[in-house]
């Protein structure tokens, strides 16, 4: 009894520090570093760029979404200017929703190209 109990104690231990050093060990457990506005209006523009090199985009298709992209940074400084050189976080929000879409719209974009139409 006592040497099955010892037994049971022993992996209890082993299944614990086993699971331990796995959540420790695991990608989720390291932080990742935050995607900027700034970042991610940057990757966005190499993305277009990208896409019309790629012939994704057309040239007009482009020259939309690098629009809108500017149109974005406009709203931007217009709300810094407002905010004391920061932007609110409900700024924030509203400027994250306008590159959401603009990220939908690229890569929709992009998809359509990729597709064969039936003949």
């Amino acid at each position: 009894m006592n040497r099955t109990l010892a037994n049971l104690f022993l992996g209890l231990v082993i299944t614990a520090s086993f699971g331990t050093a796995l959540t420790v060990a695991s990608p989720e457990a390291q932080a990742k570093p935050k995607v900027t506005i700034t970042d991610r209006i940057e990757i966005l523009s190499k993305k277009i760029d990208k896409g019309q090199k790629a012939n994704e985009l057309t040239l007009k298709e482009a020259d939309k979404l690098r629009s809108d992209i500017t149109k974005i940074n406009e709203k931007i400084e217009k709300a810094k200017s407002k905010n004391g050189g920061k932007l609110s976080y409900e700024d924030e929000s509203k400027i994250e929703k306008d590159l959401n879409k603009v990220s939908v719209k690229l890569t929709a974009k992009e998809l359509d190209k990729r597709t064969v139409s039936p003949n």
